[in-house]
């Protein structure tokens, strides 16, 4: 689900919201009910089905 961090312009109040695709301009502060919010970059996470490491799947020996 695509979760968005915002920061209220008028008081500064940061949150969260899942928003779906056309939905964007119809966020509001949870605070202050203002419309005029920021969407703030986040850090991204992704998870992978390996178990291993790439940094151990080296060969050994002389290549």
């Amino acid at each position: 689900m695509p979760i968005f961090e915002y920061t209220c312009k008028q008081c500064g109040k940061e949150f969260e919201r899942v928003v779906f695709s056309g939905e964007e301009k119809g966020i509001i502060c949870p605070e202050c009910k203002s419309k005029d919010v920021k969407k703030n970059m986040s850090a991204s996470t992704f998870m992978g089905t390996s178990m291993g490491s790439c940094a151990t799947s080296f060969p050994n020996g002389p290549s």
